[in-house]
């Protein structure tokens, strides 16, 4: 700023501040310590312009002038270090008149000098305050000097001897006293000033650096994918990081302060509120848990206790992740391997059936062309033929769905296929008159399959929303592409169902239909598997059930060639 060196300057963001508040106590003490010096003199002279009170104007009316040319220079030149030497040298000026009129060597304001180095110490440190205590005691000992020597007159504004009625010894005792009292202070003082500039620094520099750890702290915890809150000793929410509202649905604002049941099952914060935290190892613990929007998922979750380093327990930490995917995945991988074994048993079962079933089929065709019957006899042999075609087509799908056959496999454009398919369904007398079918179909969307497999897939998915609806309804079918797969979505309004059913859907012959075979779902579900795809399904009771199959997406065969 001046040349300055570091040590001598003061810290750029405490100068304004420390200035104006200079300025500003100057004149409030002027006003109280001078006006009362005014009062008391005013009372022995007993008149208002008398010459000690009007001197005294002047000192409390110079100090307002020079305040009001402080505030226009500070305003000019901003926090300027020049600028404090000058306010404090002139004050040292001021105090060294205060003390002539007041009566020199016997006034009672000789303790301003050591005012003015004390906060010169704290604005300019060891050298600032040693600069000033030299410029008062030089000042005090050329003012006493001169006076005593008569050089000056003395300012009598109080009752008090001439110094020529001072002892010789006495006058220089006070000098030397006043100028040692100057120095050990500015010497004290500057070194509490820097001592306290040294803790300043410390401590800014700690906060920083505390300030930089809670900011990495708080990066981490928000970047990590699994979910984490922390609870005080209050068991109120304090914590909750971004994955923690992916997981839940739930805004940092909606659960902070709340209790964790607010959010999650009552067993976890039962769990939170046991002593089972007490083990050195976290607890882990996996729990059915509901989203935000309704959806039901499950939560794996670890939980230890927070303590301060003298071992005082001050909340917990839970840290927890969405099992949801995990458990479809894991359930998936269940049911295709029952589904494997099941398969291998019907398909040996369909064998076995098929054989007889066509022999015994082909035999009553021959008796009924071959014999004259009558007509009671003819209506039976048509009901055995009715019911053999009906077991060989139950035959057909335990086939099926136990090795889903080797069809030519090639490119398919799902929306006209799906479309062909929806036109056929509306047209089928389950769908008619009673079902509004609605499209939401992307175009040149395509995969690779068997078309009488597209075409079977998605008719059972169509079959089995439309039995699941009483009376009238909606089914709507949606074709998107997500990534590098296809999405096509069966939604109904139907009756829904329960967690129960939903874990049965894809077993083999379980149905909640009272003619049903059990055997739609768990064929889309083989044909899916064989073609390396997917099939989810979220339902609740009276809500209606939406069932969701992926496939390979594969780029147009125009491309492709």
């Amino acid at each position: 700023m001046l040349g300055i060196t570091p040590k001598t300057l003061i810290p750029c963001e405490y100068m304004p501040k420390r200035l104006q508040w200079l300025m500003f106590l100057r004149v409030i003490f002027t006003t109280v310590l001078l006006g009362s010096t005014i009062i008391v003199q005013f009372k022995d002279s007993e008149s208002l312009i008398a010459l000690p009170v009007l001197v005294l104007y002047g000192l409390v009316a110079a100090v307002y002038i020079l305040t009001f040319i402080y505030i226009i220079v500070f305003k000019r030149l901003g926090p300027n270090l020049r600028f404090a030497y000058v306010q404090i040298g002139l004050d040292t000026l001021f105090v060294t008149f205060l003390i002539y009129v007041t009566g020199s060597i016997a006034s009672v304001f000789s303790f301003l000098y050591l005012v003015v180095i004390i906060y010169a110490s704290i604005f300019l440190y060891k050298k600032g305050s040693l600069i000033m205590a030299t410029l008062c005691s030089m000042q005090y000992g050329i003012m006493i000097d001169l006076e005593y020597y008569g050089v000056l007159k003395p300012f009598y504004t109080v009752a008090s001897p001439s110094l020529q009625g001072y002892e010789e010894s006495y006058v220089l005792y006070k000098i030397i006293m006043t100028m040692l009292a100057c120095f050990l202070v500015a010497f004290l003082s500057s070194s509490l000033a820097q001592q306290t500039l040294k803790t300043e620094k410390e401590l800014k520099a700690k906060q920083k650096d505390l300030e930089q750890l809670e900011a990495i702290n708080a990066s981490i915890v928000h970047s990590m994918d699994s979910g984490l809150l922390t609870l005080n000793a209050a068991n109120v929410i304090t914590t909750f990081n971004r994955a923690a509202e992916v997981i839940t649905g739930f805004s940092r604002e909606e659960v902070l302060g709340n209790r964790l049941s607010s959010i999650f099952p009552v067993v976890v914060e039962d769990l939170a509120l046991s002593n089972v935290l007490s083990k050195k190892r976290p607890y882990r613990y996996d729990v059915e848990f509901k989203k935000k929007d309704g959806t039901v998922g499950y939560l794996g979750f670890s939980m230890c206790s927070l303590k301060e380093p003298d071992g005082k327990p001050i909340g917990k930490l839970l840290i927890f992740q969405d099992l949801t995917a995990f458990r479809n995945l894991e359930e998936h991988v269940k049911r295709v391997d029952k589904l494997a074994a099941i398969g291998e048993m019907a398909a040996g079962i369909a064998h076995e059936i098929k054989n007889p079933l066509a022999s015994m089929s082909g035999s009553i065709q021959l008796l009924k062309e071959e014999i004259n019957v009558t007509p009671v006899v003819r209506k039976l042999m048509d009901i055995v033929l009715r019911e053999a075609d009906r077991l060989n087509a139950l035959a057909n799908d335990f086939l099926l769905f136990a090795r889903p056959s080797s069809d030519k496999i090639e490119p398919v454009e799902l929306s006209s296929a799906i479309g062909d398919t929806l036109e056929l369904f509306q047209k089928n007398g389950i769908c008619r008159n009673r079902i509004s079918v609605v499209q939401d179909l992307a175009p040149d969307v395509w995969t690779e399959m068997a078309p009488k497999h597209t075409h079977q897939i998605l008719w059972n998915l169509l079959l089995n929303a439309a039995e699941a609806i009483d009376g009238t309804g909606t089914i709507k079918v949606s074709l998107k592409t997500v990534e590098d797969m296809v999405r096509v979505a069966v939604k109904d309004n139907g009756c829904g169902m329960s967690q129960e059913a939903l874990s049965k859907i894809f077993d083999p012959f379980f149905t909640t239909k009272v003619h049903g075979t059990g055997l739609g779902l768990s064929i889309v579900y083989r044909l899916l598997e064989s073609y390396d795809g997917r099939l989810d399904v979220q339902s609740r009771q009276g809500q209606g059930s939406t069932f969701t199959l992926y496939l390979k997406r594969i780029d147009p065969p125009s491309l492709l060639s």
